[in-house]
């Protein structure tokens, strides 16, 4: 069985089409809890409309804003008993075979820990843009160490929660997630993926949304974003051994992507204090820099 966990926070206007993409998947067997974390725009109103639904286990609504995402997803791994988690953010959609093609290559491998699809991104209406990335072979398997490396630091495959189902057996502790809002859910990822295997699935099964409102676009405005990777990239290299020429690489693409933020949102207070913490963190950033776009003209096998 598949627990399939809706965390929603002020999403009514694409609340229908979430739970709709939900309840339409080929694979049935699955048990569906929706969350609301005290929303002020009647979303609650749109989940009690699910209420006598076979499929809906649980509806939960706070009274209080936890503000933190990741306390509504283990709420969520608490209410419920599936083998296999899918948590689908009350702002995506989903094609209705992503569930059956993730099932399968978690079925096929017992090392497998985390299958996850390709995603196409639309705007807050639903319109696709951008381009979607294809390989040449429909099914990617990758071990985990080297898909944290390859896929989760040089290039985030993973950057949207509803692209991935994954064992609730490789959950990881509540207190490794804990302080983190913007950043937290590329950790979880990492942290999950270590312990076993990654499928990767080429087909965009899924669609993420990408609208002004999203937690993400808020983290990169504010800088909060770049302040939980500062966190997170000790914390990973110090669960797995990376040669140094690697590290200094890894960390140079974070240094980049903070330089190009700074001059995308200004040099305010707040980002002039973020770029010092991470030159006091980092000497020699601009080294580091020039070495992730070295690295990067090089093919993954040199890489690592």
């Amino acid at each position: 069985m598949v627990s399939v966990i809706i965390p929603n926070y002020c999403h009514a206007p694409y609340l229908r089409q979430r739970i709709n993409s939900v309840l339409a998947q080929t694979y049935s067997d699955i048990e569906v809890v929706l969350l609301d974390d005290c929303s002020t725009d009647g979303s609650q109103a749109i989940l009690e409309c699910y209420r006598n639904h076979p499929r809906i286990r649980h509806i939960v609504c706070n009274d209080r804003n936890s503000g933190s995402a990741f306390s509504q997803w283990y709420k969520g791994f608490d209410l419920t008993q599936g083998d296999y988690i899918w948590i689908a953010e009350s702002d995506d959609f989903a094609d209705p075979a992503f569930l059956e093609r993730c099932v399968a290559e978690l079925d096929a491998d017992p090392a497998c820990v985390v299958a996850h699809t390709l995603s196409r991104t639309v705007d807050a209406d639903g319109w696709p843009f951008g381009k979607v990335r294809h390989a040449g072979r429909p099914v990617r398997r990758t071990d985990g160490r080297t898909f944290v490396l390859r896929h989760l630091l040089r290039r985030n495959e993973i950057y949207n929660a509803s692209m991935a189902v994954f064992r609730r057996s490789a959950l990881p502790a509540p207190e490794a997630c804990e302080g983190f809002r913007y950043a937290g859910d590329w950790y979880f990822w990492m942290l999950v993926a270590l312990q076993g295997r990654v499928s990767t699935v080429f087909e965009p099964l899924n669609a993420f949304r990408r609208h002004a409102a999203a937690t993400t676009s808020q983290g990169e405005r504010t800088g909060r974003l770049y302040e939980e990777t500062l966190r997170i990239l000790p914390a990973v290299f110090a669960r797995m051994r990376v040669a140094a020429p690697v590290r200094w690489a890894l960390e140079g693409k974070q240094l980049c992507r903070l330089h190009r933020a700074c001059r995308r949102f200004g040099r305010n207070a707040a980002y002039r204090q973020l770029w010092s913490s991470w030159c006091e963190v980092y000497r020699f950033n601009r080294l580091r820099r020039s070495w992730y776009r070295i690295y990067g003209m090089l093919p993954d096998r040199m890489f690592f």
